[in-house]
């Protein structure tokens, strides 16, 4: 009898996806994030940008579905609110879907600069000790001393309110927390079998750190930047409702919350939906988050 076929081997990244796919709830939150992503790059496809940041006081607080004569280029146009105006006229639809493209770039690249720069300080606090290390730690936990929306509206408010400020505010803020996992991880890693062989053959050290330490640390920091992007979006929508923000007439979820909490009674589809966008965002990453976390934790596989 012909002996039976082994099942082919699955390569790394085939055993990660079909794990992730088994949190169904992951695989949603993944699909939400995927839509607001494609939604935001074809923002200026569905509205443009006179249109949302341009006044239509005519039809001001117009409600859900409601039809009205706009002005755009000096052409009047028929236009359907689908989730109807705010108090200056403006589409909140057409402003969410602007915001939605803000949003993800501060996620994306605060959460960037901070894995960047508080990864390297970790590494290297992690894999040389010393003095050095004890420099690095001091200073990062003397940041997380401080809460965070404190330090990001002092850097700000110092600093004045624009989108590279609140970027930068973000972004340190969000430093010390992957100094310090970078560091634990790499402790755990540099001393192993293949760290040693990788010495023995003379690699230098930053070679060591980027080709054979850091890979192994970066599961922990994966799962860890993915609830930080929610977490950098929810400070960014903060900042922005208190006037530190993005400001206005640009679109952002925080500065519509901010605009709209005055008719919260009388007009209140223009707080209701930029919150949802807010909520939905949050809690996709964090669906994303539990997911990676069981795909790439090894003591969870089943």
């Amino acid at each position: 009898m012909p002996s039976p076929v082994k099942p082919h081997p699955r390569t790394p990244w085939q055993e990660f996806w079909y794990r992730f796919r088994k949190n169904k709830l992951a695989v949603v939150g993944m699909g939400v994030i995927l839509l607001y992503v494609s939604i935001a790059l074809f923002a200026d496809f569905f509205y443009s940008w006179d249109f949302v940041v341009g006044n239509q006081i005519p039809n001001a607080f117009a409600t859900v579905g409601t039809k009205a004569v706009v002005e755009l280029g000096g052409k009047k146009v028929e236009h359907l609110y689908i989730l109807g105006a705010d108090n200056f006229g403006r589409d909140v639809l057409g402003r969410m879907i602007h915001g939605a493209r803000v949003s993800m770039i501060i996620g994306f690249i605060t959460i960037a600069f901070a894995v960047l720069v508080g990864g390297s300080l970790g590494a290297i606090a992690g894999f040389y000790g010393g003095v050095l290390e004890t420099i690095i730690m001091r200073g990062a936990d003397i940041l997380l001393a401080i809460p965070n929306m404190l330090f990001a509206l002092a850097i700000v408010a110092a600093m004045g309110p624009s989108f590279q400020n609140l970027l930068l505010a973000i972004g340190i803020t969000s430093v010390p927390i992957y100094v310090r996992l970078v560091r634990a991880s790499v402790l755990t890693v540099k001393d192993q079998e293949f760290v040693e062989a990788a010495r023995a053959l003379g690699a230098r050290d930053g070679r060591i750190i980027v080709r054979h330490v850091l890979p192994n640390c970066m599961a922990p920091v994966i799962v860890q930047a993915t609830l930080g992007i929610a977490q950098s979006i929810l400070s960014a929508t903060f900042l922005s409702f208190l006037g530190l923000g993005i400001q206005p007439p640009a679109p952002e979820w925080g500065n519509m919350l901010s605009e709209a909490r005055p008719y919260i009674i009388s007009a209140p589809h223009t707080l209701i939906f930029p919150g949802l966008a807010i909520m939905t965002v949050i809690l996709a990453y964090n669906l994303i988050g539990d997911g990676l976390r069981d795909a790439l934790d090894p003591k969870l596989r089943r």
